[in-house]
């Protein structure tokens, strides 16, 4: 019984959404590394109805991108502890799935101050 009771309650948390990631139109934009530091970061939050299948709201990620100037970008979506609390508690009123997008990068003047902050090797 309360292995049911669990698979009852996991089920409830789970959603099916889908994020499409672009870069905006006649800008040049490299995909960075997980790795690579980025001088711009910023989270947003996606919503959706009905497990994931009715976005309500969404982030223009290319408007974005576009309105920080970024030249590098890294996205990624995650689902915190957060958002399953919110899900768990709306459930059974209107189930709401929210999804936190975070978006990192760098313009391309921050590139330029990174390069001249790094010392240069004297011979």
């Amino acid at each position: 019984m309360k292995s049911f009771a669990l698979l009852m309650l996991s089920s409830l948390l789970t959603g099916c959404f889908t994020t499409t990631l672009s870069a905006p139109d006649h800008m040049p934009v490299r995909i960075m590394a997980e790795n690579e530091k980025a001088s711009y970061q910023n989270e947003y939050k996606d919503w959706y109805l009905l497990g994931g299948l009715l976005p309500i709201y969404r982030h223009d990620i290319p408007e974005l991108i576009r309105q920080e100037k970024l030249v590098e970008v890294r996205v990624r979506t995650e689902d915190r502890i957060s958002d399953g609390v919110i899900t768990f508690l709306t459930d059974y009123i209107i189930p709401l799935f929210p999804q936190t997008i975070v978006v990192e990068g760098n313009t391309a003047e921050q590139l330029k101050a990174q390069v001249r902050s790094v010392p240069t090797k004297s011979p």
